[in-house]
């Protein structure tokens, strides 16, 4: 039986790839399986993935297809996976070499539907720790799913949103909703590689509007389960925080010149719905300096905001050279 499939998509990934699917191949949970699909890459990404592939076939499964992004790539690999329990690995990141055997046994000891651990950002000069050990509510574990297996019968019939950034929002939000059996390892067993061409780095403005698309479904989905007001916090909390906080952050560290109507567009869309958002229980959790940073964001002063950070930055550095 395969207790964890673990779903990885790959596009023109030949510089990294081989780090991932090592830290898969050598888990130290032994009924895994590993789906790889090679989402139409340019470069050598295919002939690497085959090769692991006659080296471990009982464990490794390649699927080859045009390219269509990643939401369709793991979208493929879902109808294959065998499971009792799904996870995913992009195909920049590795894994601790338990991850799996620890998040698999959690799952069972606590009967979950999903679990979660920490994870580590990694950078060229140094790494952060993400640690989610208080969150203000369950959906604000929904950011990705690269952190977390989900029982795959509890999980049948959710996808991702193809062509969309912030596909994994979605559908990890929409699985959040389901469920309030849940589990944490405080354990960093994921390791994310924060590199600048990744889609959460780069300079497209414009994509940055499709986190709008993907909230703007989920909030179709809370009114079609009618869990309007069971889920009426945490929803405004995933306006404030992926929107007016998070966005908009990392729209104004952008070059490129179509940021400032992406990033008015976006704060309006959100004042439309949440005129009164520095009310909200999401809002008064922050801490003090969250509050004024989303704040200022809220009513267009996102350039102040990053002058303070830049600033602060600066100042920093300037101890460390000391």
């Amino acid at each position: 039986m395969v207790k964890v499939s673990v779903i990885v998509p790959a596009y023109n990934a030949e510089t990294y790839v081989e780090k991932c699917v090592e830290s898969l191949m050598n888990q130290s949970l032994k009924e895994l399986e590993v789906i790889i699909v090679d989402d139409g890459s340019k470069d050598n990404t295919l002939s690497i993935l085959k090769k692991y592939e006659e080296e471990y076939p009982n464990i490794l499964k390649v699927f080859h297809k045009e390219n269509g992004g990643q939401a369709s790539a793991r979208n493929l690999a879902l109808e294959y996976a065998t499971g009792e329990y799904i996870g995913f690995v992009d195909s920049d990141d590795w894994v601790s070499l338990d991850m799996y055997e620890k998040m698999y046994q959690k799952a069972k000891e606590t009967d979950a539907d999903i679990v979660v651990c920490d994870s580590v950002e990694q950078y060229e000069d140094g790494e952060n720790y993400q640690n989610y050990t208080t969150v203000p509510n369950k959906l604000a574990f929904a950011g990705g799913v690269l952190n977390k297996i989900f029982r795959r019968e509890f999980a049948t019939g959710t996808f991702f949103p193809k062509g969309l950034w912030y596909e994994d929002l979605e559908y990890s939000a929409m699985l959040f909703m389901k469920t309030d059996k849940i589990s944490i390892i405080h354990e960093g067993l994921y390791q994310y590689n924060c590199r600048d061409g990744s889609t959460m780095h780069n300079n497209n403005a414009q994509k940055n509007k499709d986190i709008l698309t993907v909230l703007n479904h989920v909030w179709d989905f809370v009114e079609e389960n009618g869990w309007q007001e069971k889920y009426k916090e945490e929803l405004e909390y995933l306006y404030l925080e992926h929107i007016l906080y998070t966005a908009i952050n990392r729209l104004e560290n952008q070059q490129n010149t179509e940021k400032r109507e992406v990033i008015n567009y976006l704060r309006k869309e959100v004042l439309k719905k949440y005129p009164k958002f520095y009310k909200s229980k999401a809002f008064k959790e922050y801490e003090k300096k969250k509050q004024v940073v989303t704040f200022l964001n809220a009513k267009g002063f996102s350039q102040v905001v990053k002058a303070i950070f830049d600033y602060k930055s600066k100042m920093r550095d300037k101890k460390e050279d000391k």
